[in-house]
């Protein structure tokens, strides 16, 4: 019987060939973008979950304050927090905690490379965590001074094919030159981690070197992470400040607390500053799959619109096969077995399709997925799973309205479409388009927004930029900090450098703190009550050479400022930005000039008060800043030169000459360098890749849309056939059989407009909260999306109605 089943099925397709290419070919599109979809979303969930105790792991991060007043959340935690919390909570076994210093430089002999993600980690970082071992003993790995761990790609980067274990590597974190010992390789972090990492160096190391401490409560620079006994997150939070407070002081003093989150919550549910690299959106992830949903639906819908629509067209079919004797369920069973048969074509060609379009996916959503049915069991799964839910969800519906057509009415000839029936599909239409035009109008906010963000007045000119990494030498303070002014005045005699500056941080690369322990007040209000900076070290020439506006005061001048680095000296010069000025309380830009605040003990005067411009990406709220003047240039990590605008060739000439003189002074390090402008941008890379993707698979939703409409219409022409040739005979014109057609299409998705577009008010406005400077949702955003899937389906109808109105009447009527 199935056998029969299957050849009936297959004969049905060979006669309705349009019909079937127009369904396979639907739900074969469903199909793909669900999985496609449902890989991505697997794979951002599965971050850090394969540590075997991930559910008994939780990072501790910083909520800071100005009073009462949340200010920032700090992804970074206190060494000291770890201590007293395996100390003093007995549900703590162990903590784990890693600090990156920036770019570090390693050398072995005559092979040196800059490393930014080179980590000072505690032992426990190695026991914590499942970093698969290969060459040592994580019990003893990390636990002396001067020992490194390398992964498997780093210890054949610097040792080749040779045994690493037990060589040297000279680390240069500036200032200085350490040898330092391999006491262990481990396999390469997998990239479904959100701190991945290349050399880890003892925490031990980092006491010696660089004045760290694991009981320190003064600088949160240490990601921190606590290995407990199934303890619960809120009674741990709640314990864990309250020996916090216990242990310095109290939260009024100190204006922070602390926070406990999930490991495996972090790159979905973590976006605070200072993270270890940019983390996922589980808000994107949800879009994302709510996207795959509709779009399998939708594929779904078309097959069941067909496939009743056809019903009168098969109602003989079915009352030959009942006065033959077959029964309803007999029937049932045949048009579910076209469902299956037909669904499961669709999955092969599926398979098949994702294979040819996954590097191109990876490449636009930058990302690594595998679509392996052999080493993944769950997506064998999951594509059983979609195909039984589809075959039997398309399928039903028609098979029961099929199979229940009475012989007698079949056989007169008074079988007519049901009311229910046609409502049904209509409701379906409407359905369809409403999600089309939900969709176009999110995929015309997201570019907006994002082109947005990319042309916003950032306060500050970024154009014709370019920054060269300082590297970090194995010499004294004097010798680092000459050699940084000599290239600073040799770039200065090029006819193609307008001006040079040496700063910490480059734009959209950070700040260098924002903690209450390093904040700030005033001089002459209550000590203690400091309010929230981001600080800075530059030069003279930065805030002038990138066009940051001076709203009070003065910039740096050499000539008058007490450096920062002269501890000894009283009084330093000190740049705030207005809402700095602001947060100190001060009610004037002019009223600030010549006010101390006190930082550290140290006091600072206010020379001047600056614009507000984005240091970071323009989707946060600009920071309180405040500068410091670096008159030996000492912690400038970066060399930042304005070129002039009218290099005609693409800056080729100015990065040669300027290459040549950077290897003049530094002939031993490698010249790195990137445009502002162009790294300044790369912070929108994600929302970049959101908008791509999800215009993607809308596009993708929209020609399953517009594919089902048009069997529909192709459908409704093939049944009208001879009314047009009558209506043609009595004289209409083709634009009238064109309306005839599109008429009742178009008020159907009319309706679906009029539907989507509160709903689609509402959950944009949701996702543009989560920008600080965003686009107003107005008008445009609307009735663009509304005018052009008016145009396409409009276009889709007239295509196959035109041809009915353009046919000869006589092969119509021939049978009449």
């Amino acid at each position: 019987m199935l056998k029969n089943h299957i050849l009936i099925a297959f004969r049905n397709f060979k006669k309705r060939k349009a019909f079937t290419f127009i369904n396979i070919l639907g739900l074969t599109v469903g199909m793909t973008v669900c999985l496609l979809i449902l890989t991505y979303a697997k794979y951002e969930m599965s971050y850090d979950r394969f540590h075997t105790k991930a559910e008994d792991i939780y990072r501790v991060t910083v909520d800071i304050y100005n009073g009462n007043t949340f200010q920032i959340a700090d992804a970074q935690c206190y060494p000291g927090a770890g201590l007293i919390a395996k100390e003093q909570l007995p549900e703590v076994t162990d903590y784990a905690m890693a600090r990156n210093f920036g770019r570090l430089v390693f050398k072995r002999e005559n092979t040196s490379f800059n490393e930014d993600r080179a980590y000072f980690a505690n032992p426990a970082w190695l026991k914590v965590f499942d970093w698969e071992m290969v060459k040592g003993d994580p019990e003893t790995a990390l636990s002396e001074v001067n020992q490194i761990v390398l992964t498997e790609g780093a210890a054949k980067k610097y040792f080749g094919e040779e045994d690493p274990m037990g060589k040297t590597l000279t680390v240069i974190p500036g200032g200085g030159a350490v040898d330092m010992q391999v006491s262990g390789v481990i396999k390469d972090v997998p990239a479904n981690t959100h701190l991945t990492f290349d050399i880890l160096v003892s925490y031990e190391s980092a006491i010696s070197y660089l004045g760290s401490t694991y009981e320190d409560f003064g600088g949160n620079n240490e990601f921190m992470y606590l290995l407990t006994n199934q303890a619960d997150q809120s009674v741990l939070e709640k314990k864990l400040n309250e020996i916090y407070f216990k242990h310095t002081e109290s939260f009024e003093e100190r204006g922070d607390s602390l926070v406990v989150q999930p490991l495996a919550d972090i790159h979905l549910h973590s976006d605070k500053t200072f993270e270890a690299q940019a983390n996922g959106s589980a808000e994107v992830v949800n879009i994302l799959i709510i996207v795959a949903v509709f779009v399998l639906v939708i594929a779904w819908v078309n097959y069941i619109n067909l496939s009743t629509a056809r019903a009168m067209e098969r109602a003989k079919e079915v009352g030959l096969k009942k006065v033959m004797g077959s029964g309803r369920g007999a029937l049932i069973a045949q048009f579910l077995t076209e469902s299956f048969v037909l669904n499961l074509l669709a999955v092969v060609l599926t398979i098949t399709l994702i294979q040819g379009v996954l590097p191109s996916f990876n490449r636009v959503a930058g990302v690594t997925l595998s679509f392996n049915l052999l080493d993944e069991p769950s997506l064998i799964w999951q594509i059983l799973l979609i195909y039984a839910i589809g075959a039997i969800a398309s399928g039903v519906y028609p098979a029961f309205v099929l199979s229940g057509h009475k012989p007698l009415a079949v056989i007169s000839g008074k079988l007519k479409d049901s009311k229910s029936g046609l409502f049904l599909r209509k409701g379906l239409v409407v359905f369809q388009f409403a999600i089309t035009m939900l969709l176009l109008v999110g995929t015309l906010t997201i570019y907006k927004q994002v082109n947005h963000m990319r042309n916003q007045d950032l306060g500050v000119n970024l154009a014709e930029s370019l920054a060269i990494n300082n590297p970090l030498l194995p010499e004294d303070e004097e010798t680092i900090a000459a050699k940084r002014k000599t290239l600073r005045s040799e770039l200065l005699r090029l006819s193609q450098v307008e001006s040079v500056a040496l700063s910490e941080s480059s734009f959209g690369r950070g700040t260098l703190d924002l903690n209450t322990t390093t904040g700030m007040y005033t001089v002459g209000t209550e000590a203690g009550k400091n309010v929230n900076f981001a600080f800075f070290r530059v030069d003279d020439q930065l805030l002038q050479s990138f066009e940051i506006e001076l709203l009070a005061g003065r910039y740096f001048n050499a000539e008058l400022e007490t450096p920062f680095e002269d501890t000894d000296k009283q009084y330093h010069g000190m740049i705030v930005n207005e809402t700095g000025r602001k947060t100190l309380g001060f009610d004037s830009n002019e009223a600030a000039i010549g006010q101390k605040v006190n930082r550290w003990g140290r006091i600072f005067t206010l020379v001047g008060v600056i614009g507000d411009y984005n240091q970071n990406s323009v989707k946060y709220n600009v920071e309180p800043m405040a500068f410091f003047f670096d008159k030996a240039s000492n912690y400038a990590n970066y060399t930042l030169i304005k070129l002039k605008a009218d290099d005609q060739n693409g800056y080729a000439a100015s990065l040669s000459a300027i290459r040549e003189l950077y290897q003049s002074v530094y002939p031993a390090s490698d010249f790195e360098y990137f445009f502002v402008d162009e790294d300044f941008n790369k912070q929108y890379r994600a929302d970049q890749q959101f908008g791509t993707v999800f215009t993607s698979f809308a596009i993708m939703t929209i020609f399953v849309a517009i594919l089902g409409l048009f069997g529909l219409v192709l459908y409704e022409v093939q049944q009208r056939i001879k009314e047009i040739g009558i209506r043609k005979v009595l004289g209409a014109s083709v634009p009238s059989i064109i309306k005839l057609f599109s008429t009742n299409f178009l008020k159907l998705i009319g309706v679906s407009i009029i539907i989507a577009i509160p709903v689609a008010y509402f959950v944009l406005n949701q996702w543009l909260l989560g920008y600080a400077n965003r686009i107003s949702i107005g008008w445009v955003l609307f009735v663009v999306p509304a005018a052009v899937l008016l145009l396409i389906a409009l276009l889709t109808i007239i295509s196959q109605s035109i041809k009915a109105a353009n046919g000869n009447p006589a092969k119509a009527l021939r049978y009449e």
